[in-house]
């Protein structure tokens, strides 16, 4: 049975990946920052059965907390989630909030794996599209490929000032850190990056105060039925993957010597919010609750994301806005009922 890490246990994405390593046979230790998710984490597995343990690492960018985590267990592969979020209130600050802590984070972990894990055999991160484009529809003229890389310089994003840009710019910045550590120190590990654009799914993770801490990406889905919009807004990126496929994507990855040093696109289909709705329209507890059409899908200015072969590579089944619409309906209204 391998063993494998996973950090940012308690996230949207950490809460889909838990099942994925477990579904495909690996124990899997998980890290958290807050000794009180732990708990709560486990009660959401009760068929683990001694295949999932949590731990607390307070500092992510602290490369000391890492050599005692790979000190004591000898890791087959890492898959690592955690990141500064985009929708907490406190990050305002480029190189406090975003620059230092997803760089830093990537680094100490890499590093300290490369000195103590002699294990490790594979590590698979969760990147972003937005390393390589804002979505800004001047930037999705041409094709976007496992190639494309943001434009926007730290000093134009420190000058910019603004927390969306900012989590782009540390995107781009703490990947490119990653490829950098490949190259000049050759780690025994393989390092894959997955680049997902908007993650839509049934929210998994435990949410301190129900529908009111929902996840940024959720929250959207959300605000379509919430009252939040009499009309359907504006998209705000064209392409979307469903997070349980981003997580099976992460596990397959990690055995997949396809993958092993590759940056990979995935899913890449597109979409407007206009679809969403439509497709939200199809579940009948939300009859009565959805904005009227806009025409906003109408102005989109569509990404033509190149996934094709990333999702080859990658060999995951997708699914389709339907079932994703539904199955993330399903999980709101059962939490809206718990409220």
């Amino acid at each position: 049975m391998p063993l494998t890490l996973l950090t940012g246990a308690n996230s949207f994405v950490g809460a889909h990946v838990i099942n994925s390593l477990l579904t495909a046979g690996h124990k899997v230790i998980g890290t958290v920052r807050r000794e009180n998710l732990i708990d709560s984490i486990l009660a959401l597995h009760p068929e683990a059965q001694g295949n999932l343990e949590l731990i607390v690492v307070k500092d992510y960018a602290v490369e000391s907390n890492w050599d005692d985590v790979f000190k004591k267990y000898p890791f087959d592969h890492i898959v690592h989630v955690a990141a500064p979020l985009l929708d907490a209130p406190g990050n305002t600050d480029y190189d406090r909030d975003f620059l230092k802590p997803t760089v830093d984070g990537n680094l100490a972990l890499l590093r300290s794996a490369h000195r103590n894990a002699s294990n490790l055999k594979s590590v698979v991160v969760t990147g972003s599209v937005n390393a390589l484009t804002t979505g800004m529809p001047d930037e999705l003229k041409d094709p976007l490929t496992n190639e494309t890389w943001l434009a926007i310089t730290q000093e134009e994003a420190r000058k910019a000032n603004n927390a969306y840009i900012s989590y782009c710019s540390a995107k781009k910045e703490g990947e490119l850190a990653i490829w950098d550590f490949v190259k000049t120190e050759k780690p025994a590990f393989s390092i894959t990056v997955l680049l997902p654009a908007l993650i839509f799914g049934p929210p998994l993770q435990p949410l301190a105060h129900g529908v009111k801490s929902l996840n940024y990406s959720t929250n959207v889905i959300y605000s379509f039925f919430n009252g939040s919009n009499t009309t359907i807004p504006a998209t705000s990126f064209p392409s979307f993957v469903d997070v349980r496929d981003l997580a099976d994507a992460h596990v397959k990855s990690l055995t997949n010597a396809a993958a092993a040093n590759k940056r990979l696109l995935i899913n890449g289909k597109p979409m407007t919010y206009t679809m969403l709705v439509h497709a939200l329209a199809k579940v009948p507890e939300l009859e009565g609750r959805l904005p009227a059409d806009s025409g906003e899908d109408k102005n989109v200015t569509f990404a033509k994301l190149e996934a094709e072969k990333d999702n080859e590579v990658l060999g995951v089944e997708f699914h389709t806005v339907e079932q994703t619409m539904a199955d993330t309906a399903k999980r709101i209204l059962e939490l809206e009922a718990q409220a």
